[in-house]
């Protein structure tokens, strides 16, 4: 949370660039205090700019519909992440960001065996590593059989289940592994410390909303690699996510010009 004149408010922030074998290139921000209504058009835009609405093919009657590059969509599994992605681009698949999930593990191995425990760091290790190494089917497994000391534990417990069994689909981390997809949202969490944090929330600092706005956007601007023209780059990425600097997910999309090291779909995180 930003500290402004009115009050503390929430950033996002949202991180496009390429993907040159395995490594980021050429990244852009877009930044803004904003809701996702508001903030959606920004991220249509960038995502626009760097060809995540290009179009691949066309269908129906008389091929009058457009088919656009599929995406990935990366985020903590927030629906307003995925509202955006549903609402601004076509066909796509969601991962929740690996370390969020482990985020979620962390907290059921802290209500059954108490934070800090031996008991809890060994459960929360063999269930993060089944997560990561067998997806949300194994998880689920084990949490249908394990038992909540107390009825608190227990509402925790099924809140979490709840929310492995609503995103399952989005956990399918040996898949996404398999497909070479990045399944954590480093990218965006070091833009926030180091194009926010460090200016925006100095000691003392209050904002208004045009100074903030001002100072945000020239920052993206000046942190950002953004060409006059397109490159002809493997894939573009599209990434906003965050928790004090909110931000929703991460996109990747395979560039025009496909090379040898091209890989033949596109991604979203």
């Amino acid at each position: 949370m930003v500290r402004y004149r009115d009050g503390r408010h929430a950033v996002k922030l949202d991180v496009v660039g390429s993907q040159v074998a395995d490594k980021l290139r050429a990244l852009s921000y877009v930044g803004a205090r904003a809701t996702p209504e508001e903030f959606g058009p920004r991220l249509l835009a960038e995502a626009a700019r760097r060809g995540a609405l290009a179009i691949v093919g066309w269908e129906g009657p008389g091929q009058s519909l457009a088919l656009l590059r599929p995406v990935i969509v990366l985020g903590d599994g927030t629906p307003w992440i995925g509202n955006l992605a549903a609402e601004h681009v076509g066909e796509r698949v969601e991962i929740i960001d690996v370390y969020h999930a482990s985020e979620h593990v962390w907290a059921i191995a802290h209500t059954l065996f108490g934070e800090g425990t031996v008991l809890a760091a060994r459960w929360a290790h063999f269930a993060t590593v089944a997560l990561a190494e067998a997806g949300a089917a194994d998880l689920l497994a084990l949490l249908d059989v394990t038992k909540a000391p107390t009825p608190a534990a227990t509402t925790v417990l099924q809140r979490q289940r709840q929310y492995v069994r609503t995103h399952a689909a989005r956990m399918a981390y040996p898949t996404f592994r398999a497909q070479g997809l990045p399944l954590g949202a480093g990218a965006v969490e070091s833009a926030d410390l180091h194009l926010v944090q460090l200016r925006l929330k100095r000691p003392g600092a209050r904002w208004s909303d045009a100074g903030g706005t001002g100072v945000l956007a020239v920052r993206c601007r000046l942190f950002s690699s953004r060409p006059l023209a397109a490159k002809n780059t493997d894939e573009n990425w599209l990434h906003p996510r965050g928790s004090r600097v909110q931000a929703g997910a991460i996109t990747v999309l395979p560039s025009a010009s496909i090379s040898t090291k091209a890989r033949t779909r596109c991604r979203v995180w």
